[in-house]
């Protein structure tokens, strides 16, 4: 009898655990709903160095590497940019099709951000993949795994590989 109390109350922890997670979630906005893309606009590129090769219409930016589009905000060690179409889906001279960026990469727009090793930005798709201990940041609440995955078009995303932390804060009391 004593051991089915302990079971129940231990459950009813759990549940209660989970309800209030649930409920930070629910309060949150959508963490991955900030992160959007306009391909329309322009992205700029700031490095310390460049280095191009018409051949592969690849450019290799090294150094603090800042990129920009419209919002949406990317740093790196180093971004390899496929341009011209090149093995992609953008066409005509000096489009870009793919950013690769590696080494510390940091993502954001507005106030969602990730962190990773590295990041894949299909500019054309409009899709990021980003791996390598990555973590994803909304104010206080915070999710994490080793890949993550988001459809800049329709806000939707997908944290995988391994096990998957979350961490959520509660609303204080009265809001």
């Amino acid at each position: 009898m004593i051991q089915q109390t302990k079971r129940a109350m231990a459950l009813a922890g759990v549940l209660a655990a989970m309800s209030m997670a649930g409920a930070a979630w629910g309060q949150a906005a959508n963490p991955f709903g900030s992160f959007k893309h306009d391909a329309d606009q322009p992205i700029e590129i700031v490095a310390d160095s460049l280095a191009v090769d018409q051949g592969t219409e690849q450019a290799t930016f090294t150094g603090t590497v800042e990129a920009a589009q419209g919002t949406l905000r990317m740093t790196a060690d180093k971004i390899v940019v496929n341009y011209g179409g090149a093995g992609g889906e953008a066409t005509g001279a000096g489009r870009i099709d793919k950013l690769r960026a590696e080494g510390n990469v940091f993502l954001s727009n507005g106030a969602e951000t990730a962190t990773g090793a590295w990041a894949d930005y299909n500019v054309a798709g409009g899709n990021v993949t980003m791996g390598g201990g990555v973590v994803l940041a909304q104010g206080d609440n915070a999710v994490s795994g080793q890949k993550l995955t988001i459809d800049l078009n329709s806000g939707k995303g997908e944290i995988s590989g391994g096990r998957v932390r979350s961490v959520f804060k509660p609303a204080a009391k009265g809001q």
